[in-house]
């Protein structure tokens, strides 16, 4: 009688211990990756992760964190934070499966060199905000010291700042496009711009269900603003009342479909939206009014419909 007992206690514990793992397990959302954006760190965006267990309790999310956040930010290479982004995720079993994946700012940069350059655990949908796709030109007075704005005004693709400064490795600096292509050390790269297109590039961000790109009309501090959508100042023309932003859709970056943007625009996978938020405040609560109206509808969408649009591929 008393072994009885004592499995039937057993089988009881079981279940409830195990209950959490099977829960977890159970989730109809996919997980959320989260990556955050220069001179920040993870724990600045906490609030993002409430937001999501406010409106999907089960959810796994991943508030990623590269070296020690601030600093390696701005000193660790974009190829390095993307290898260290890779390396995160493939060493994470939850995120098998496939994942939703947010990039802030220059973490949008990030989280797109893991969707063209990795890629073996799916990103789902890939939610860009206010980041500089398109790469920066101008407005770092806005947030860098005097000898860092001369800096990048008079030798941004030296060898010296290429491999030292995350910032100057997507510097696209419309009066020396020839310098850009031939020195950037990572943005003409994830862009496709160079002579030799990579495929894989192309494969990888076409599988994506959604590509969402927010970009505000407050940003002041990426520039050209709408650089969230991919647009560029035209060449020779910079920031200032005179500058000309090339819209998306007239770039060869889109016509001749580098990546893959056209694609996803022409099935109706591309989202453009814009922002009333400073640039700052996206991942904050005086912005979650975006959130929920862009970002939200997207992370709650049930495994069975990303499994239905994996079928129909």
């Amino acid at each position: 009688m008393k072994l009885l007992v004592a499995l039937a206690m057993a089988a009881v514990l079981a279940v409830f211990t195990s209950a959490p793992t099977a829960q977890a397990q159970e989730c109809e959302y996919p997980p959320v990756v989260l990556m955050h954006g220069i001179l920040g760190a993870a724990e600045k965006i906490t609030a993002v992760v409430d937001w999501i267990h406010e409106a999907i309790p089960c959810a796994y999310i991943k508030n990623m964190e590269i070296g020690n956040g601030p600093l390696d930010s701005v000193f660790m290479h974009m190829n390095d934070q993307v290898d260290n982004f890779c390396e995160q995720v493939y060493a994470d079993p939850k995120l098998a499966r496939g994942f939703n994946l947010i990039g802030f700012s220059q973490g949008g940069l990030i989280a797109r060199g893991y969707v063209q350059r990795c890629n073996k655990y799916p990103v789902i949908n890939f939610l860009s905000w206010v980041s500089p796709q398109g790469g920066q030109f101008g407005g770092v007075e806005a947030f860098a010291p005097p000898w860092l704005v001369v800096l990048f005004n008079n030798a941004p693709y030296s060898d010296m700042v290429q491999n030292s400064l995350s910032l100057a490795q997507y510097w696209r600096d419309p009066f020396n496009i020839k310098a850009y292509m031939e020195k950037s050390t990572f943005l003409a790269d994830l862009n496709n711009e160079r002579l030799h297109k990579n495929a894989t590039y192309k494969e990888h961000i076409t599988s994506l269900k959604t590509m969402m790109l927010i970009y505000s009309k407050e940003d002041f501090v990426v520039n050209p603003r709408q650089s969230g959508w991919f647009q560029h100042f035209r060449a020779f023309s910079g920031p200032g009342k005179n500058g000309v932003v090339v819209p998306l859709r007239d770039s060869l970056f889109y016509k001749l479909d580098y990546i893959g943007v056209k694609a996803l625009d022409e099935s109706g996978r591309l989202q453009m939206h814009e922002s009333d938020c400073a640039h700052a405040d996206h991942p904050t609560p005086d912005c979650k009014h975006i959130f929920d109206l862009y970002s939200l509808p997207l992370l709650k969408q049930r495994w069975s419909e990303v499994e239905d649009f994996w079928s129909r591929r």
